[in-house]
């Protein structure tokens, strides 16, 4: 669930890196850092490093999402609303589909 808009959401995960890198000398990692987005409010928040191994075991491919997305359609009513054309999850009042413009009504 995300904290910032309290709806259950995709969240996609991006890794920074700060690197150190000289002429003839090994590249030194010295800073990391993970973020969860929410693919509904965009909002984005740091993982804690307590919660990073969780986080790691829970993450999918983007097929394994498409997948999963598809068999949920199949299944009565989907959990997430998504677009009928491109598969994507969509917000719950969307009139068109912010991935490929496709008319949601």
């Amino acid at each position: 669930m995300c904290p910032a808009c309290k709806t259950d959401r995709i969240f996609s995960i991006e890794q920074h890196r700060q690197k150190l890198t000289m002429y003839f000398v090994p590249t030194v990692q010295y800073h990391s850092k993970q973020y969860m987005t929410c693919q509904g409010c965009n909002e984005s928040f740091e993982i804690a490093d307590q919660l990073k191994e969780e986080v790691a075991a829970r993450l999918m491919t983007e097929n394994e999402l498409k997948t999963t997305m598809e068999n949920m359609a199949i299944e009565s009513l989907p959990l997430i609303p998504i677009c009928q054309t491109c598969k994507q999850p969509v917000g719950p009042r969307m009139r068109f589909c912010p991935n490929c413009g496709n008319s949601l009504l």
